[in-house]
């Protein structure tokens, strides 16, 4: 008698339990406007309160509540415990890499010119490649698929606004240094800058791999990059989850566009404030980079690059832009190892492989026994894409589980992949069935312009 009434205490909290998390998942899916997400969770709400209700009558047979909690506790053990995470060496190219040979420096090539010209005789292998997006109708511009007069021209607003920033990103400290301590002064780097805007901020040393080899824009084309600073500061700026489930029509490129303005403005001002103490500083703005983001941005402990190319950081994933300050300035660093299971479950995965309309991203990896290599996406056609539809796409970052957003369930899941690979499995089994393996695109609203329906 005393079993039996255990047995149906437990049951009771069991089904209590799990009919109010669906409940409240499905709150922050109405918050979130995931209809197919509100539409398979009702039923399930119905169910779970029926059965609760059965039990709370005694009509449960007692096997069933045995089993149920059976499997409750076996099911609460395999979540909770850590076990089978690999540790992975994660090896990143030392060699440095060539900012001309980036899509965006070979897009601004203008045909018949000198500077065109000696690019391919350099590298003649990229030219094939390159005409197929030279025929394509361009970033932003008339004629691209997802042509938006309103959109479009907000988000090149936007972009004329950063081009405003350039002249800011250096400059002379103008002053002997002040004497602060390193510990104060990183600590209040790091709470001004989240002030300003940022979600996380790191430190790392600078390595001489995180540096491009050669300029790829602007009027220092083909120079050598010589940087003598021996720290850098990276952070991240939150792009909207709301705009990136449009993607790739034209919120997207307002969306990110908007970002890069706002990682822009911060990196401005924490590189004058270093130089106002006295230290050298400079900012790496969008347009304006010295150095690869994503390195930098992964050493510093803010995330783990994915199978997408993209830093995935632990409560927004890829949907964030990154931003760089490197200077002289002493600073205590907090490098950390990176996340292996990030690595494992995107092994698992492959979504963004999966719903990458250009077939850009690769759905193997490249391993062996000893070292893991980073996935390599074909930027050159994840770029032709984004110049036949005019914005830069961003489906990847959309459909990534650790893109959802930053809030008490996602966290758990988040919490869950960490712990072992029957939770990985787990947690794509339960995003593909919620959100689906390919998810569908959002209708945009009506205030971003009738054209945007395309």
């Amino acid at each position: 008698m005393i079993m039996t009434e255990f047995f149906y205490i437990i049951s009771q909290f069991i089904l209590l339990f799990t009919t109010l998390f669906l409940l409240l998942f499905l709150i922050y899916s109405v918050i979130e406007n995931e209809k197919n997400v509100i539409k398979r969770t009702i039923p399930l709400i119905v169910l779970f309160g029926l059965l609760l209700s059965i039990n709370s009558l005694g009509f449960t047979p007692g096997l069933l509540q045995i089993t149920l909690t059976i499997l409750f506790v076996v099911g609460l053990f395999v979540v909770v415990i850590s076990f089978g995470n690999k540790n992975i060496s994660y090896k990143i190219s030392e060699n440095k890499f060539d900012e001309r040979d980036i899509m965006f420096s070979r897009m601004e090539l203008v045909p018949g010119t000198e500077k065109f010209d000696n690019y391919y005789r350099r590298k003649p292998q990229n030219r094939q490649k390159d005409n197929l997006f030279r025929k394509e109708p361009g970033l932003l511009n008339i004629g691209s698929k997802f042509y938006n007069p309103l959109l479009f021209n907000a988000a090149a607003a936007t972009f004329s606004t950063v081009d405003l920033l350039q002249p800011l990103v250096e400059g002379d400290h103008v002053k002997l240094p002040d004497n602060i301590n390193i510990a104060e002064l990183t600590s209040f780097i790091k709470s001004w800058t989240i002030k300003l805007g940022a979600v996380d901020v790191g430190f790392t040393l600078l390595q001489p791999h995180h540096l491009y080899s050669h300029t790829g824009r602007g009027e220092k084309y083909g120079e050598e990059i010589v940087l003598n600073h021996k720290f850098a500061i990276a952070f991240t700026v939150e792009m909207n989850h709301e705009s990136l489930s449009f993607s790739p029509k034209g919120p997207i490129i307002m969306e990110s566009s908007q970002q890069y303005l706002n990682a822009g403005t911060i990196a401005v001002q924490v590189a004058q404030f270093i130089r106002n103490i006295g230290f050298d500083a400079r900012a790496h703005i969008d347009a304006n980079y010295k150095l690869i983001c994503p390195i930098v941005a992964q050493d510093a402990g803010l995330g783990t690059i994915g199978r997408m190319g993209l830093l995935l950081t632990p409560k927004l994933g890829a949907r964030v832009r990154i931003g760089v300050i490197t200077t002289n300035l002493n600073l205590e660093i907090n490098q950390k190892p990176i996340d292996s299971t990030v690595i494992q479950f995107c092994e698992i995965c492959k979504k963004c492989a999966v719903n990458c309309p250009a077939n850009a991203i690769l759905h193997d990896s490249e391993k062996n026994e000893s070292i893991w290599q980073p996935w390599k996406i074909n930027h050159e056609k994840c770029f032709t894409y984004w110049c036949k539809v005019g914005t830069d796409c961003g489906r990847c970052i959309s459909v990534c589980p650790y893109s959802h957003p930053d809030n008490f369930i996602h966290n758990i899941i988040r919490w869950m992949i960490k712990q072992n690979p029957v939770n990985r499995w787990l947690a794509l089994k339960l995003d593909n069935f919620f959100y689906n393996d390919k998810p569908a695109l959002k209708p945009i609203k009506s205030w971003m312009g009738l054209q945007s329906g395309k």
